[in-house]
């Protein structure tokens, strides 16, 4: 593909058309530097025409209630076999004590995840939700990735719909579209053998939004993945998005965010021989072309501040990018995978960061529901905030030796990895 044709496809978006499954390989592929300084411009407009200049981020708490899983991820750092030292599924004291802690943080949020432990029901599924919203009254349960919901249903052969349902009664009020890696069958086979294939992840995702339930979705890139399998799955993602907009009901996708994969402490990268992650001119084209591609259908697009740290995310505010993500509190798969920019931001840093960028900071709900400062729902800053965010408090500064490939001049997103 040339760089007359990207500006084409450029030129086509300008006009009103959407931009079609080859013209985003194009986009992702050109790296012209002229070309990608309009690429940019357009993106940053495009971004404020849809949500203007406002940043979201949400005061939130990741809670992790076990690491045993049977799927051997090559990606992921965080799993443990049931027998591993250091494996744990915690019980009603333990989530107790990390709920309480969110809770006295002033969390709107809770974003659960966890293995697929064979030991666990349907019914304990369940009680961790109730318990979660006994502590923090009125606390959006933001939990339950497809291959957890998929690890329910088989266990139980009840219905998807009916395993859906019994979530979203005992407080479940969003899915995370984790678990997708790359939509393209082919490769997910390569980088997750075990995980759910490309049609079950579709297919839980739209149960999810039929009842009623809001998603977010995700691509992880940065491994063997071409340009165009990250069109192919941006394609999806808006298809999948346009049918459940039809409804008019609560289920959809509220956000895209793209999670480069980091390759430390895991076995994906020695076996795909990827010693680093990708660059940041390949993680900024990423999400400029995720703001034009999803015109009208996803509005938010969010930038993984735990893969890159703040000062790389603040560059995403101009180039496409309208939310940060959460101040997380306790962040632990990206950071047993390599990560190293802590577990947590405080809502000062978010702010100090928003307005660096010459952006106006708000805070948000789970589904986008904004809260600016005149807000009662609006948690300020306390003067104690660093000290409640404990060890893993780091401000989304860099922890350890690990410092991304970074690069001044425009790379070729193609480049062998």
């Amino acid at each position: 593909m040339s760089v007359l044709f990207a500006h084409e496809v450029l030129d086509a978006f300008e006009a009103g058309e959407e931009i079609p499954r080859d013209g985003a390989t194009a986009l992702l592929t050109e790296g012209d530097a002229e070309f990608t300084e309009r690429l940019y411009a357009t993106a940053d407009a495009e971004r404020k025409e849809a949500v203007g200049d406002e940043v979201s981020y949400v005061i939130n708490a990741n809670v992790n209630f076990t690491n045993v899983c049977y799927t051997d991820c090559k990606y992921c750092g965080f799993w443990r076999r049931p027998n591993a030292p250091d494996a744990y599924t915690h019980d009603d004291d333990v989530l107790r004590e990390k709920f309480e802690r969110a809770r006295d943080f002033g969390v709107r949020e809770i974003c659960m995840q966890g293995g697929l432990n064979p030991q666990i029901s349907i019914d304990r599924y369940e009680e961790v939700l109730r318990l979660a919203r006994e502590i923090i009254p009125g606390v959006h349960m933001h939990a339950y990735s497809p291959a957890e919901v998929d690890h329910i249903q088989r266990k139980t052969r009840l219905p998807l719909e009916v395993v859906l349902t019994r979530l979203k009664e005992a407080g479940l009020g969003s899915v995370p579209g984790t678990a997708a890696e790359i939509l393209v069958e082919r490769v997910k086979k390569l980088i997750s053998p075990g995980r759910i294939p490309v049609e079950r992840w579709c297919e839980i995702i739209r149960t999810a939004h039929a009842v009623g339930i809001p998603t977010t979705s995700t691509v992880m890139y940065g491994h063997i993945e071409s340009s165009a399998d990250l069109a192919e799955h941006m394609d999806i993602l808006r298809k999948m998005q346009k049918d459940s907009l039809k409804t008019n009901g609560e289920g959809r996708f509220t956000e895209f965010v793209p999670l480069p994969f980091i390759p430390y402490d895991n076995k994906m990268g020695e076996e795909f021989g990827i010693e680093e992650m990708a660059d940041l001119e390949t993680i900024y084209r990423l999400h400029a072309v995720a703001r034009l591609f999803f015109r009208g259908t996803i509005a938010n697009i969010q930038v993984a501040w735990p893969k890159i740290g703040i000062d790389a995310a603040q560059k995403a505010l101009s180039l496409g990018v309208n939310d940060l993500g959460g101040t997380l509190i306790e962040e632990n798969i990206s950071r047993e995978s390599g990560s190293e920019y802590g577990q947590s931001l405080s809502p000062r840093q978010f702010n100090d960061a928003i307005l660096g960028a010459g952006r106006t900071p708000v805070q948000r709900t789970t589904t986008y529901d904004i809260i600016r400062e005149d807000d009662p729902r609006y948690r300020h800053p306390r003067a104690d905030d660093e000290a409640l965010l404990g060890a893993g408090f780091s401000g989304g500064k860099k922890t350890g030796d690990f410092i991304p490939e970074t690069h001044l001049g425009v790379s070729n997103p193609e480049r062998t990895r």
